[in-house]
């Protein structure tokens, strides 16, 4: 949903109880996650008809529903660079969780050093989850792992590995999250 409140991590909470009280129970949602431009979160539904009904409640009550996307059907197989670009342009609109999943699949065909190479965005991309969702902490131990990662191996030709280590270098040196986009390599 868009974030026209322009509510932040901290407010995930708040969020939550809102989006549960107006869908009428605690267990219709979940995992929310709260970004610059969208609340992201799970609706949970045992039928279409009951999907359409939660999302008209969520529009009625003057939320915009950005995207939806169904959880409960297997990826699609795709090459591998179509899989990092997807992850790419999710994780630059902040849409970690997706982004997390596309690069998986990228993950899944690479192999050796590019392999540890998209495991470090991966990472990164699991550690905006965890600081979406309001566990700052969590995020930055995460973040750490994907450094460590990094310092490895950077032989993954479609990111700029060098932005990537200084973003992620910066976050942790401050111990202050800051979002950023993944940078294209020039190669």
């Amino acid at each position: 949903m868009a974030n026209k409140e322009g509510y932040t991590p901290r407010d995930v909470q708040q969020v939550s109880a809102s989006i549960r009280k107006i869908l009428g129970s605690r267990e219709s949602a979940s995992h929310f996650r709260v970004g610059t431009d969208a609340v992201e979160f799970n609706i949970f539904a045992d039928n279409e008809k009951e999907l359409e009904e939660r999302k008209r409640l969520l529009t009625e009550s003057s939320f915009r529903i950005v995207s939806v996307r169904l959880l409960d059907t297997p990826p699609k197989a795709v090459v591998k660079a179509e899989a990092l670009e997807e992850g790419i342009q999710l994780f630059n609109e902040e849409r970690f969780w997706e982004s997390h999943e596309a690069l998986e699949q990228a993950w899944h065909i690479a192999k050796g050093v590019e392999r540890d190479a998209i495991q470090s965005i991966i990472l990164t991309a699991a550690a905006f989850v965890h600081y979406q969702k309001g566990e700052e902490e969590i995020c930055l131990s995460i973040m750490k792992r994907a450094r460590a990662k990094m310092s490895l191996v950077k032989a993954c030709e479609v990111i700029d590995f060098d932005s990537l280590e200084r973003n992620i270098n910066g976050i942790l040196d401050s111990e202050k999250v800051q979002l950023f986009k993944l940078r294209i390599s020039r190669v």
